[in-house]
């Protein structure tokens, strides 16, 4: 029986209706994997390790990130000194049967409490993932890539972290501004 691994202390998965038994059904590895093989991005995605629950990966050139996917969603952690500074990006999804198709059980939730447009209804758990996840998560590395870098802030003991876009000021309390290594071949050129 798969355990809920989610990040979200405040969020467990009854919360949702959704059951941990439901959610095994929903492979989001192997959806996350075939999206990687056959989508363009513009950095590559190197996958450090795959369990059950969890697919672990880092970001090329960008040893600041480390990347996280589990039935909940996807997190990308802001690491400094070996340490997670802030959660740089994430996308939380619950998926949920929903008008005929499946839709976000979150965003489900926010529309039937007014605070929220009618979420999309889609025709698979994978086109879920595809478009609620996975698409954003491409469309913000598209961003990581023509960033400056990422900034670490301090603010007197709480710490966050932010992609730095060029062209915008180094925050005050900024302590580091890390940017992308480059791969050795690509030094080469």
């Amino acid at each position: 029986m798969m355990t809920n691994d989610c990040h979200h202390a405040f969020r467990p998965v009854a919360a949702y209706g959704i059951d941990v038994k439901e959610k095994a059904m929903i492979d989001v590895a192997a959806i996350f994997l075939a999206w990687l093989d056959r989508t363009p991005l513009p950095v590559r995605i190197m996958v450090a390790d795959i369990s059950l629950s969890r697919v672990k990966f880092s970001i090329d050139g960008w040893a600041c990130l480390q990347g996280s996917l589990n039935h909940c969603g996807i997190n990308i952690y802001a690491m400094r000194g070996g340490e997670c500074w802030d959660i740089i990006w994430d996308s939380d999804i619950s998926p949920k049967e929903f008008d005929s198709g499946w839709g976000c059980g979150l965003c489900i939730d926010a529309w039937q409490q007014g605070s929220y447009p009618k979420p999309p209804s889609y025709a698979s758990p994978e086109a879920l993932w595809v478009e609620h996840t996975l698409e954003p998560f491409r469309d913000w590395l598209e961003k990581l890539v023509a960033s400056a870098g990422v900034a670490f802030v301090d603010y007197d003991g709480a710490t966050a972290a932010w992609l730095l876009l060029e062209g915008k000021p180094i925050p005050e309390r900024a302590v580091e501004v890390v940017g992308r290594y480059l791969p050795l071949e690509e030094l080469d050129a």
